[in-house]
């Protein structure tokens, strides 16, 4: 904007160039013509002799001289503004006998820093006063976005870990702006999945405990079948191995509904962390000896936590039997136990052939296998995996899997002062 539409700004420039054109006029005594004009910090002035010279300058910017061809001739000092400089003038100084013609000019930031000091130095209580209200303003505007914003965020966290139940603050859905609508698709969102999920368990754990029945019919059918036909004993025995393995089955499927849900029948108890692995990888090692196979605990420390003993001996037990079917002939799997800050660590390492980079994450996914990674050994249910994550989530804890070049190593990390979730 053109600075001389700003009456105050128009009256400071013109008392200024007035106060320059009276000392000017008072060091005529002593001044000459090749005398350097003194300097004023945030403006520049240029004294024009009557030919149109510059007097005491060799470099006159263009604005100046543009400014000075079309106002010299004028009586009174006007206001121009050209590519960001302020031309003020002519303003007539007599030296002598002879008229000269002062200019003041001001560059953009120069003006800028003049308008901001003038400020300051004459209204500062109104600038301190705006600051203080725009600050709070500022802090006000910030706890109306963010606060309901970190409250959705945490709603999101805790739906992330598989509370479904978690809605967002009443708070912040009852609010009529954009960030309440997006509450309230979130809520609908949650209960969608809430609903999807638990239907989902529920009909696996439906259809879990009605394939029993007919499972034991079987059992029965089979034994009186061996009893008429002795001589197919072989197709017998196939057909018990069967029945075994989906009995087997049924039996994970309601194992992991359970854990999932949180369901025990045990209260929390302390938990010898250090004798149980020890007796798991007992168990372990005489079941791989028969393998060419071993187990063995490289590392451990007396540690107890509050905890739910089969659930954790179930997490270890499906982590150390994972590993011991993967890890080669003529191999051991090791198993360390230790405590870091106030957390447990158990780790289980294996020497098979390890899983893609890609499907490290997936690989604690219920059902889920890697057949063409970990070749005719995988052929579990691939429960194992997701009941162990499941049953360490409960107590707080966190499983994880990295490639160990050979090998899979698998980690488990439980807080030593965990809340169970039961």
């Amino acid at each position: 904007m053109d600075p001389s539409d700003f009456l105050s700004e128009r009256r400071e420039l013109f008392r200024e160039l007035e106060i320059v054109s009276r000392k000017v006029e008072r060091m005529a005594s002593g001044w000459a013509s090749h005398t350097p004009f003194p300097q004023f910090t945030g403006s520049y002035f240029y004294l024009f002799d009557p030919a149109g010279e510059v007097v005491g300058r060799r470099a006159v910017p263009d604005e100046l001289m543009s400014a000075y061809d079309r106002t010299h001739d004028r009586s009174e000092p006007t206001i121009t503004f050209r590519s960001g400089v302020v031309v003020v003038g002519p303003r007539k100084v007599w030296i002598g006998r002879v008229p000269y013609d002062l200019f003041l000019t001001k560059e953009m930031p120069r003006l800028v820093h003049w308008r901001v000091t003038k400020v300051l130095s004459q209204q500062w209580h109104l600038v301190i006063i705006a600051l203080a209200v725009s600050f709070l303003l500022c802090i006000l505007l910030a706890r109306y976005l963010v606060v309901p914003i970190r409250r959705l965020q945490g709603t999101s966290r805790k739906l992330a870990k598989g509370e479904l139940s978690t809605r967002v603050d009443a708070s912040v859905r009852q609010r009529g702006d954009e960030l309440g609508d997006f509450a309230r698709d979130f809520d609908h969102m949650a209960e969608q999945l809430e609903t999807l999920v638990n239907n989902k368990e529920i009909l696996l754990r439906n259809v879990s405990h009605e394939l029993r029945s007919p499972l034991t019919r079987l059992q029965i059918s089979l034994a009186l079948a061996r009893r008429k036909s002795p001589e197919a004993d072989a197709e017998h025995a196939r057909i018990e191995r069967e029945i075994e393995r989906l009995d087997e089955l049924i039996g994970e499927i309601i194992r992991f509904s359970r854990i999932q849900h949180g369901l025990s029948e045990v209260a929390c108890e302390q938990v010898n962390l250090e004798q149980l692995l020890k007796q798991l990888v007992e168990d372990g090692d005489f079941e791989a000896q028969a393998q060419n196979k071993g187990v063995d605990l490289i590392k451990s420390q007396p540690l107890e936590i509050c905890g739910v003993r089969d659930w954790l001996s179930s997490a270890a037990e499906n982590i150390i039997r994972n590993a011991i079917r993967f890890t080669p002939e003529g191999s051991n799997v090791e198993v360390s136990l230790e405590q870091y800050r106030r957390n447990v660590i158990i780790k289980v390492r294996d020497k098979g052939p390890g899983v893609p980079e890609e499907v490290l994450e997936s690989m604690f996914e219920p059902f889920f296998r890697v057949d063409e990674t970990r070749g005719k050994e995988n052929d579990g249910f691939g429960l194992g995996t997701a009941i162990a994550m499941g049953a360490i989530a409960n107590h707080d804890g966190l499983i994880s899997a990295r490639n160990a070049h050979p090998g899979l190593e698998v980690t488990i990390k439980i807080p030593l002062d965990n809340k169970l979730n039961v």
